[in-house]
């Protein structure tokens, strides 16, 4: 399990679409983890000119962690299921 509670972006500029509304181009420049003591912040790079402003995301969903961890194969006992008796 990963222990990345927030993912830290920040605003590195901006540019205009196709229709003309000004968009924003944002950069991971940081995380927010879980530590034995807390929760601890982790600045990876500062962009040029940044404002100091930043936004905390949820991390992206990976689909492995959505999914059970250990593949189950049809016909055979699960992990749980190891009461053999010998």
């Amino acid at each position: 399990m990963s222990n990345t509670l927030k993912v830290v972006k920040a605003s590195i500029g901006s540019y205009k679409d196709k229709m003309g509304n000004t968009k924003h181009r944002y950069r991971t420049i940081g995380s927010v983890i879980k530590t034995k003591n807390g929760e601890m912040l982790i600045i990876d790079a500062i962009p040029l000119n940044w404002d100091g402003v930043a936004w905390l995301n949820d991390p992206p969903v990976n689909e492995y962690s959505e999914q059970q961890k250990k593949p189950t194969y049809e016909g055979l006992p699960a992990d749980d299921d190891l009461d053999t008796p010998f």
